[in-house]
């Protein structure tokens, strides 16, 4: 395969192969984007508003001094620990059952218990905990049908949670208040100790002084008391400033048991967590939110249409481009056959007559160099044009060809050689009232020639004649199997430098097979983007197996279409000037 046969699979031009897929099904893409935006838009007028209520709180790190009481070692993991923790409860059962009770939320359809979900499900369903990042703020929204109901849902939550705070602070504080007074009270050994262990206690600097020169005079004691009785004037001496420094220590001790007692009544009143912003009724439902679903329908359309697009490009059998063509058909490619919008007052081969650099003038002139190469070693010069269905663009291919080899100074002849669906007068404005059938039909193969002189019309392009299919026999295929083919053959390759015989299509007839009988080489066309890879190649072997040699394929009916023509006609005309 050349190197110029690659230009659309080039690394830098891969998005433009991308993009002809999507552009070649366009109106599929835009019919199933219109559908899902249309979806979106559907669902967005018909499903019911839902409005969301907030309610701003902030929740303070509590005291921890009760805490410490119960379990001087303790202490939290982290922050994170206590917030969950808050989070946990806001959410708390006990807490939605008391909003659905105090609200009465089974009068509404949306909280009425269906089956076996039940109406606390359903309003858990509807509440969330958002905290602030980087803050002792969070979010409570509740979302409702009924703007009003939320914001309600929202205030009551809010409240029964601070309040249900303060009772359980107080709860607490009354138990410790209770545990510290009763060992005031009895002081019993044991409400000591716990006293004393107290972290308030055990950390303060006096009593940790107290308690080190107790201990100094408790080993100055036991010391003396090896040598002395307990009424030794030194030994009763050191237990009086035993005594009163343990007096000073009870009497510390004291001290901050007050503290702690008046601390602790001081969270009767207090409270870490409190309410910032009520929640206020909200003005606009929170959903559908209509620009958003607008927006995924149209990206949800461009997904699923571009996926479709590329899964009929993965499962498409046809032949697009020259690389598909070598690897499907496995033959030699000739090149493209370009065409051109044309107007009323122009033909088919109008482009070739025209000056200046039409692709599809230079497309044609490109294939007629390549068959030209292809026929260099080979004597006979008379080429059969096949496809292997109509409608394959063999006889534009045809003409066209002809008319190129006709300016290079060649005598051409081109012939109609399909008697069913004749198309050469049509494209040359001719007449058919004689022609190809009017030939094989002489009863004397010597008159051939005379028959033919008088059928063969000049055409309008200098060196190119034209020999019409003739009257539509009821035998086309007996017509062809005679020898007055091979005699006709025989004198148009005499008379003619070029032969082209623009054939019926391969498939489902044999005519063209006939016509290889005597004529033994043969283009063949494959409309781009149309053509089925496997029916091709199944001509391809028909016209193998008669021993037809096949120069070479040639894509037809290439449409000039965006980037991709513009970077193929850039790219052929760079390798032209190279290859001049």
């Amino acid at each position: 395969m050349a190197d110029n046969d690659k230009p659309l699979q080039a690394n830098d031009l891969d998005f433009i192969y991308y993009f002809h897929i999507v552009t070649k099904r366009l109106w599929l893409v835009l019919a199933i984007i219109v559908f899902f935006i249309f979806g979106s838009l559907v669902i967005s007028f018909t499903t019911q508003p839902v409005y969301k209520a907030c309610v701003l709180l902030m929740i303070d790190r509590e005291n921890t001094a009760r805490v410490d009481y119960y379990n001087p070692q303790s202490s939290w993991n982290s922050d994170e620990d206590y917030y969950r923790t808050q989070y946990k409860l806001l959410e708390s059962r006990t807490i939605l059952e008391s909003v659905y009770k105090q609200l009465n939320l089974s009068q509404y359809d949306e909280f009425r218990p269906v089956g076996r979900v039940t109406g606390i499900e359903k309003l858990r369903n509807r509440i969330n905990v958002v905290p602030v990042p980087r803050s002792r703020l969070l979010n409570l929204e509740v979302s409702s049908v009924d703007p009003k109901l939320a914001a309600k849902i929202a205030n009551t939550m809010a409240d029964l949670y601070v309040a249900g705070n303060i009772s359980n602070r107080v709860i607490i504080a009354q138990d410790v208040l209770k545990a510290l007074n009763e060992s005031d009270s009895k002081s019993t050994q044991k409400d000591r100790d716990i006293l004393n262990s107290m972290p308030q206690v055990v950390n303060n600097e006096l009593i940790k002084k107290y308690k080190a020169e107790q201990t100094e005079l408790e080993i100055q004691k036991a010391k003396l008391a090896g040598k002395y009785t307990d009424q030794h004037p030194d030994i009763i001496a050191l237990q009086k400033q035993i005594n009163t420094i343990k007096a000073k220590i009870d009497d510390e001790t004291q001290k901050i048991l007050q503290s702690v007692k008046i601390d602790l009544s001081g969270q009767f009143l207090g409270n870490n967590i409190r309410i910032v912003d009520r929640a206020i009724e909200p003005v606009k439902p929170y959903k559908p939110n209509k620009r958003l679903n607008l927006i995924i329908g149209f990206l949800a359309g461009c997904l699923v249409s571009f996926c479709i697009a590329f899964i009929m490009e993965l499962f498409d059998t046809t032949i697009k481009n020259s690389e598909e063509l070598e690897v499907k058909l496995k033959m030699p490619f000739l090149g493209m056959s370009h065409i051109e919008k044309l107007s009323k007052n122009k033909t088919e081969y109008s482009t070739m007559l025209e000056k200046g650099n039409f692709l599809s003038s230079e497309s044609i002139r490109n294939i007629r160099t390549m068959i030209g190469f292809a026929l260099s070693n080979i004597k006979d010069r008379s080429l059969l044009i096949a496809s292997s269905i109509q409608g394959e663009g063999k006889s534009y291919l045809s003409c066209n060809l002809a008319v190129a080899m006709a300016q290079t100074g060649e005598k051409v002849l081109l012939i109609d050689g399909d008697l069913r669906r004749s198309r050469l007068h049509k494209i040359f404005k001719i007449s058919n009232e004689k022609g190809l059938s009017n030939i094989l039909a002489v009863d004397d193969a010597e008159n051939i020639d005379k028959t033919a002189n008088s059928a063969v019309v000049k055409s309008d392009v200098n060196g190119l004649f034209l020999l019409p299919s003739g009257p539509n026999p009821p035998n086309p295929a007996e017509l062809l199997n005679t020898p007055k083919l091979k005699a006709f053959i025989h004198w148009a390759e005499k008379n003619f430098d070029r032969v082209i015989i623009d054939c019926p299509a391969v498939l489902p007839i044999t005519d063209t097979l006939l016509w290889g009988k005597f004529v033994s080489n043969a283009v063949f066309a494959v409309k781009t983007a149309s053509t089925n890879a496997k029916l091709a190649k199944t001509a391809i072997d028909n016209l193998k197996t008669a021993g037809i040699n096949i120069l070479g394929v040639v894509l037809t009916m290439y449409e000039n279409k965006g980037f991709k023509y513009n970077k193929y006609y850039y790219y052929y005309n760079e390798n032209s000037k190279k290859s001049h």
